[in-house]
């Protein structure tokens, strides 16, 4: 196992327009601007199945992709205490680099029942330079990119014992030269700004409302000031990138959230579960407030996405519905999914691809009007959600991380 004792200085070059560096995708919403993804796929017979490999350990993070390197995190062995960040080729699948990693004894992350996808459902945050990842046990670790370790923060040991129902799933945010974690849990929640140079502090600010939720802050630009939105425990809350110090709060959530905000334009689209309400709010107002509230049909676990004109979602039972942008008015509400949904939607080229945990997706057009495009079984199943990138889609799997395209 490596030890993590190296501190080394890290310039934050921009990445590649094609790169999928963090959860989410490059902006941080689900979409890409790319095209020429394949929309057709069958993971038994082969088709527009480029490769696929088998994985050393259990997780449910979605690959990170910047330039030649597909970067996943996983866990194994004994109550998944041996913590790994991987690297593979995404030309041939092959393993690049591996690091090794030992959990920081601590109790157990999970209060309700034993993880079934162990420790690594964070996604790591990748820049030209480094990756961060954050792991269920409270080990947020930063390597670069040949996989030397450069840093790691111990949180559970330095802040507590992280209480979670669920364990931690939201993942690390690289905005310039600092990581953001947003760690809610039963006993203490907090937003957490550390050096990606150093791994030290920069700021910690308590978040005494919240309590456990899963959802990963984005970035935004509030009345001229840059802000990390953080949603959780009925509000969302924006804080100053610079001190985080707490700027404003919405209500209007639901006590759980796991769901990531999108941010178009000034509005911020926010959506928490289970059942929870779509919230729009304006962001350009001197305190931010709610243009539009739907009713409740949202999900608990996926995301949404914004695609045009309109706003797209799956609950957890493979429901979809397409939302107005502009008014929050049903346009449709139709099945998406053949059973229990756990991936985030993602979208490119006009078309969303809907996967349930039964690895089964179906792609339909981003349009008012339910139009399905195809439906496509991959023969694994899939709680991470899909990583889109050079007109190949790479999806983390069971036991495989696959590349899809021709």
């Amino acid at each position: 196992m490596r030890r993590l004792t190296f501190v080394c200085a890290l310039a934050v070059p921009l990445l590649c327009a094609a790169d999928w560096p963090q959860w989410r995708g490059p902006t941080a919403d689900g979409v890409s601007t790319e095209t020429g993804f394949p929309t057709e796929w069958d993971g038994k017979t082969g088709k527009n199945v480029r490769w696929k490999v088998k994985l050393p350990g259990a997780g449910n993070s979605s690959p990170a992709v910047a330039g030649d390197d597909v970067i996943l995190t996983a866990s194994s062995g004994r109550a998944h205490g041996d913590l790994h960040v991987l690297c593979y080729d995404r030309g041939t699948g092959k393993e690049k680099w591996r690091t090794d990693l030992t959990a920081t004894p601590a109790d157990a992350p999970f209060s309700m029942f034993p993880p079934e996808r162990g420790h690594a459902a964070s996604t790591a945050a990748v820049t030209e330079r480094a990756a961060v990842a954050l792991f269920g046990t409270g080990d947020l670790v930063c390597v670069d990119r040949g996989g030397k370790p450069l840093w790691a923060r111990a949180l559970a040991k330095e802040y507590g014992v992280i209480r979670n129902d669920y364990g931690i799933a939201a993942s690390p945010v690289i905005a310039g030269d600092t990581v953001l974690v947003q760690m809610d849990h039963l006993e203490g929640s907090y937003l957490l700004a550390v050096d990606l140079k150093t791994g030290k502090n920069r700021w910690k600010t308590a978040r005494r409302f919240a309590y456990d939720n899963w959802a990963t802050p984005v970035l935004a630009q509030v009345g001229g000031e840059k802000q990390a939105i953080c949603l959780g425990t009925k509000y969302a809350t924006g804080y100053d990138l610079a001190t985080g110090a707490e700027r404003w709060r919405v209500e209007g959530l639901e006590r759980l959230c796991s769901c990531t905000p999108i941010v178009r334009g000034s509005t911020l689209y926010a959506v928490s579960g289970p059942a929870g309400a779509v919230l729009a709010i304006d962001l350009s107002a001197a305190e931010p407030k709610v243009l539009w509230r739907s009713k409740k049909v949202g999900p608990f676990v996926p995301s949404a996405l914004v695609v045009g004109g309109f706003h797209f979602m799956t609950d957890d039972q493979g429901t979809g519905t397409c939302l107005d942008l502009k008014t929050g008015a049903e346009k449709w509400r139709e099945r998406v999914g053949s059973g229990r949904m756990r991936p985030s939607p993602v979208a490119a080229g006009g078309l969303v691809y809907f996967t349930a945990l039964d690895g089964t997706t179906t792609v339909v057009k981003a349009t008012d009007e339910f139009e399905p495009v195809a439906k496509n079984p991959l023969g694994e199943d899939v709680a991470a959600s899909l990583a889109l990138s050079g007109g190949h889609i790479f999806v983390r799997g069971d036991k495989h991380l696959w590349c899809l395209g021709k």
